[in-house]
């Protein structure tokens, strides 16, 4: 009875770390299952006791924290691989949910990789828009004065650049996705450290 009260305590624990192991393929997903399960069955040396699970357990550490550990391994390793901006943008989206500063270094992933391609859209565009596609300033509803970007044909808009947009948005483009890599690339290896760190 007791062998099985603790087989049912190790499931229910390796059933909380899957729950936290989204983003990872099935086949990770499996491995790491059963790479924690031997690593618990090892420490307990035979003696499936409940109190030596929950010792074995416990030095593994909380669910969400085991998860989010070998989940940002995983991902490091995977941009060992490639570091292209796709790849970049995935793995930063796989953190997201782990932790607060994932969540954050994905929206600002997000915006950075969106500005670009606004950017890049708008000079696309202006040859054969040229009286919509540019910079915009223009004052809005509330009397604000407002900025944007892109396709516009708000009556009292004023554009900026004129074709000077193209250039402009080509350089800005390349400079926000440039930026923007980057900084997935730091904010990766960052988690990484303190994913190590709290092994």
């Amino acid at each position: 009875m007791s062998k099985d009260a603790a087989q049912a305590h190790l499931d229910t624990y390796l059933a909380q770390v899957h729950r936290h192991l989204k983003g990872l393929p099935d086949a990770e997903v499996r491995e790491t299952l059963a790479e924690l399960r031997s690593h618990v069955l090892d420490k307990v040396a035979g003696d499936m006791s409940v109190g030596r699970v929950e010792a074995a357990i416990a030095e593994l550490g909380s669910p969400r924290e085991v998860a989010r550990v070998n989940v940002t391994e995983r991902v490091i390793a995977d941009l060992a691989q490639s570091r292209s901006p796709l790849r970049v943008l995935r793995s930063v989206g796989r953190l997201a949910s782990l932790s607060l500063y994932g969540t954050f270094a994905f929206l600002v992933t997000v915006f950075g990789y969106g500005a670009a391609v606004g950017f890049l859209m708008t000079a696309a565009a202006k040859p054969f828009f040229p009286d919509k596609a540019g910079m915009w300033i223009y004052r809005g509803a509330d009397g604000d004065l407002n900025f944007s970007i892109g396709l516009n044909d708000a009556p009292r808009a004023h554009e900026v650049l004129g074709y000077w947009i193209i250039p402009v948005g080509i350089v800005a483009a390349l400079v926000f996705g440039w930026l923007t890599w980057r900084f997935g690339v730091f904010s990766i290896r960052l988690m990484g450290r303190r994913a190590r760190r709290a092994r």
